[in-house]
């Protein structure tokens, strides 16, 4: 991408203060190639880049940055700059960037915004940050039911401030209700004096102003939406969620959700602190080191048979490994099924037999392989036959209690309403580690006829 290629040639001219050449490059790059330059460069030269554009470019490269850049950079300009900076973005992108900011700064850049502006800035930020009003744009075209389609077409090539993603008319009746939508598609291929509640589909999806982000990204991509209009309790329209914030929100969760099945917090480690990053992963780092002593606990009781059969300790990394893997890939499965909406009640029983017969399956293949190659690799036993029996279904028990423990615990933190992403990573391979090897070493002392 030039992007990428140009990066070096960006920090290199802002080094030798060639700001010539600097314009010159900017010029050649769009907003969000610029955008994208600026989220990888130090705050002191995010503000010398910026300075060289001008003020109508630099919104739209602010627009384009994740918030919490955006906000970094904001935040370092006087109150009046950059009042006047988010004056030029739409109110849903500066209330982004602004629900970041404490209440002081937040006040001393309100005050310096235009009244109207502001206000609407307010509207939202009443809002959860999470939620579609949070989300939502005010800027939405609205027509009554009784409006004429070449009237519609009229206001539509009459206004002075057209939404910039006007996918959709909203129909509305003489209380603000929403009763239909139409598409501008719809409205340029009918009938002039046809009435705009000929055309319009009473049939609306729509979600109210504190419906889940999440959930407002689950509708669209259900039913292929490129905007959401929000409403209140009596169904007057508030605003409409845009196709880029949809994308914005997936984007958002899916990363968060990867972050928190790693164990490492919920945001990426580039836009927080050391400090930040280390308490998000301490807990979890905490819970897999109790985890660990846990397993060395269990297994105190069966000192007598790792001594009476040595080979027996040569296995437990591959059978306590394995069954972590099939641990976190059914919990994996069952998260990602969960967040899609794919996993439903019905079909959560069918997901567990399926995912226990898969690691009995898996495990019974892979055991007899490493019990067939064991004497190979020098592990031997008095009883090698008893050896073999052990290592292929230990494995297989192993396997089959991961993929329950993988299915059930996320399933089980859903229906108490917990985020299911949270049982991947150290509690699921912890608890695997620890259900596994008793069972390994339990399966050695009745088929070995070791004591305990």
């Amino acid at each position: 991408m030039p992007v990428v290629r140009n990066i070096a040639a960006f920090v290199q001219q802002l080094h030798a203060g060639d700001e010539r050449l600097l314009m010159r490059a900017l010029a050649r790059h769009d907003d969000v190639q610029v955008a994208s330059v600026l989220e990888i460069l130090t705050p002191g030269e995010q503000d010398r880049v910026l300075q060289l554009l001008p003020i109508e470019r630099r919104a739209e490269v602010l627009g384009s940055m994740r918030s919490e850049i955006a906000a970094g950079i904001v935040g370092r300009l006087a109150p009046e700059e950059a009042a006047d900076l988010l004056e030029e973005l739409d109110a849903d992108d500066a209330v982004d960037i602004l629900g970041l900011f404490g209440p002081a700064q937040l006040r001393q850049i309100l005050a310096r915004v235009d009244a109207e502006e502001a206000e609407d800035i307010e509207e939202l930020l009443a809002y959860g940050d999470s939620t579609a009003g949070g989300l939502m744009s005010l800027d939405v075209f609205r027509v009554r039911k009784d409006t004429t389609v070449a009237e519609a077409i009229r206001m539509v090539q009459e206004a002075e401030d057209l939404p910039q993603t006007s996918f959709y008319l909203y129909v509305v009746d003489e209380l603000g209700r929403l009763i239909g939508i139409t598409t501008l598609r719809k409205l340029v291929t009918s009938k002039p004096d046809m009435p705009i509640h000929a055309i319009m589909d009473a049939d609306i999806v729509h979600v109210t102003a504190d419906t889940d982000q999440e959930k407002v990204a689950e509708i669209a991509s259900r039913y292929d939406l490129v905007a959401i209009p929000v409403v209140d309790q009596q169904l007057r329209m508030l605003g409409v969620v845009t196709i880029d914030d949809i994308v914005d929100v997936i984007r958002e969760e899916a990363t968060e959700d990867i972050l928190k099945m790693a164990g490492a917090g919920q945001e990426l480690v580039d836009t927080r602190s050391f400090w930040s990053s280390f308490r998000a992963r301490m807990p979890w780092l905490f819970t897999a080191a109790v985890g660990g002593l846990l397993v060395a606990v269990s297994l105190q009781g069966f000192e007598d048979a790792l001594r009476a059969v040595p080979a027996l300790a040569l296995f437990m990394p591959v059978v306590a490994g394995m069954g972590g893997n099939v641990g976190t890939q059914s919990s994996t499965i069952v998260v990602r099924g969960i967040a899609v909406g794919y996993i439903e009640g019905s079909r959560i029983g069918r997901l567990l037999v399926r995912e226990i017969a898969l690691g009995a399956s898996l495990g019974m293949i892979y055991g007899t392989m490493i019990s067939v190659a064991a004497p190979f690799l020098g592990a031997t036993a008095d009883n090698p036959l008893g050896l073999g029996l052990v290592i292929t279904f230990g494995m297989a028990g192993c396997m089959i209690i991961a993929a329950a423990v993988g299915t059930s615990v996320p399933l089980v933190l859903h229906r108490f309403n917990v985020d299911p992403a949270i049982a991947t990573g150290p509690f699921v391979t912890t608890s695997v580690d620890i259900l596994g090897l008793l069972f390994y070493f339990w399966l050695a002392t009745i088929t070995m006829d070791v004591t305990v």
